[in-house]
């Protein structure tokens, strides 16, 4: 019997609507009916009967509801001994981060957790932000920490760090020897841009946007899939560029390139954990979440 059957008609009984244990789930309506009748093909009875707009069990489906809740009950707790008793000697955590966060940021975090659980072995993917993201709604990774954030139900979420966006010119640029710049004073700039999907040119061009200003409107002349190829192309004199605050801290001081405030108090955005949403953990990403929001 797939345990999925019952929770599906679990959560059916309790909801007494298909279409909002569809939601939950996020399956499709008629994929619940299919495992409803599944369920009642394999018993031969019939589970639930209309009641209004709303579904009732049948005598028969009340029993099996009240068997369902236990057997999910009790092979819940068993999975959480065992995952208890294997993760006590050793554990793995996928952790998956758009490209400031995975490469500025969290690093210094990892070796802070690792000294505190030496056990958990910890795999790191790195990816834009819409990468990210796909990967924690398919649960292909169990924590994701990425610069923008994205609507998507099967993911939930909390704000980490803030970040400050800056503008980064070339060495002996005309603006270099300001400290501050209006976004109006760019607009005949030569420009480069991170990928579509980053979460830095997403927060980069709502900026442009609160400014009526499109990245259509500008001279773009490169797109780049990393901020070290941001990096290196402003500092050829390829163009001006905005980026992370955390990546200038982390640039080499000798590059020839000069980092300008931005004159808006919206030239700030969050870096997000992210997690698929789901009721239950395993102990190695409950003991990651609590340490990131601690620390």
């Amino acid at each position: 019997m797939n345990l999925n059957l019952f929770k599906t008609y679990v959560r059916v009984v309790e909801t007494k609507n298909l279409s909002k244990t569809a939601e939950e789930f996020g399956l499709s309506q008629p994929a619940v009916t299919k495992q409803i009748q599944s369920l009642e093909d394999y018993y031969g009875v019939l589970l639930l009967e209309r009641a209004g707009r709303r579904l009732k069990p049948t005598e028969a489906g009340e029993t099996l509801y009240q068997y369902a809740r236990e057997i999910i009950k009790l092979l819940e707790k068993t999975d959480n001994i065992m995952e208890t008793v294997v993760e006590s000697k050793k554990g793995i955590l996928y952790l998956g981060a758009s490209t400031i966060p995975g490469q500025y940021i969290l690093p210094d975090y990892i070796k802070k957790f690792s000294d505190s659980f030496p056990y958990i072995n910890i795999s790191l993917d790195i990816g834009d932000t819409e990468k990210i993201f796909k990967k924690v709604a398919e649960r292909e990774l169990d924590i994701g920490l990425v610069g923008g954030w994205l609507s998507n139900r099967k993911v939930e979420g909390f704000q980490w760090l803030q970040d400050e966006l800056l503008l980064i010119v070339p060495e002996n640029h005309h603006l270099m020897g300001r400290d501050e710049v209006r976004i109006e004073e760019l607009l005949h700039e030569k420009w480069i841009f991170r990928e579509k999907g980053s979460g830095t040119r997403k927060a980069a061009e709502e900026l442009l946007n609160n400014h009526g200003i499109k990245k259509e409107d500008l001279h773009v002349g490169m797109e780049a899939g990393s901020t070290e190829a941001v990096l290196a192309s402003v500092e050829s004199g390829m163009g001006i560029s905005i980026v992370s605050n955390w990546a200038i801290k982390k640039a080499d001081p000798h590059r020839r390139i000069r980092s300008l405030k931005i004159d808006d108090p919206g030239a700030t955005r969050f870096f997000y954990i992210i997690y698929p949403r789901q009721k239950s953990r395993r102990k190695a990403v409950e003991s990651f979440l609590d340490f990131i929001k601690e620390e």
